[in-house]
């Protein structure tokens, strides 16, 4: 009976150590798998790889990074916030979607549509230009007009 109740301590002890990893994921009125995803994107980014419109491009990219807060975005450059937005997500179906909405500024009001994916620490995003629908597929081309970047997490 003693091996018996020390197993059952460690499979409680074991069970109440993955319910403490996992508890903080969870936020009150989202879908699990959704706070999961959410919990995820939270941090700063920086883009890899742009291609707007077929074309790959540096032009303005070295110097841009953004934070993800909770539903909102900061972006960056040459240190400065430069621009906020909120966003949504939709994890039901594959790929994500995303709708980001800009808060102030020349694009106030505009939400752009987008496609996303995470892989490892890359946040791969699609979006397709303003009033166009949302992108089909995570490939930019000179004809469908999509924005790509391949996003990097930083670790500072």
């Amino acid at each position: 009976t003693e091996i018996v109740m020390t197993a059952r301590s460690s499979a409680l002890i074991l069970a109440a150590g993955m319910l403490a990893t996992v508890a903080p994921v969870l936020v009150a009125g989202e879908p699990r798998s959704e706070s999961m995803v959410l919990r995820k994107l939270q941090g700063h980014w920086k883009a890899e790889r742009w291609i707007i419109h077929g074309k790959e491009t540096t032009e303005g990219r070295d110097n841009r990074s953004y934070q993800i807060n909770r539903r909102k975005m900061v972006f960056v450059t040459d240190g400065k916030d430069v621009g906020t937005a909120t966003f949504q997500i939709d994890v039901s179906d594959k790929p994500f979607e995303i709708d980001v909405t800009y808060i102030g500024g020349p694009r106030d009001g505009q939400t752009l549509l987008g496609i996303f994916r995470l892989e490892d620490e890359k946040f791969i995003n699609c979006f397709s230009f303003l009033g166009d629908p949302r992108p089909k597929s995570f490939e930019s081309t000179s004809t469908n007009r999509y924005f790509l970047s391949v996003d990097r997490k930083k670790t500072d």
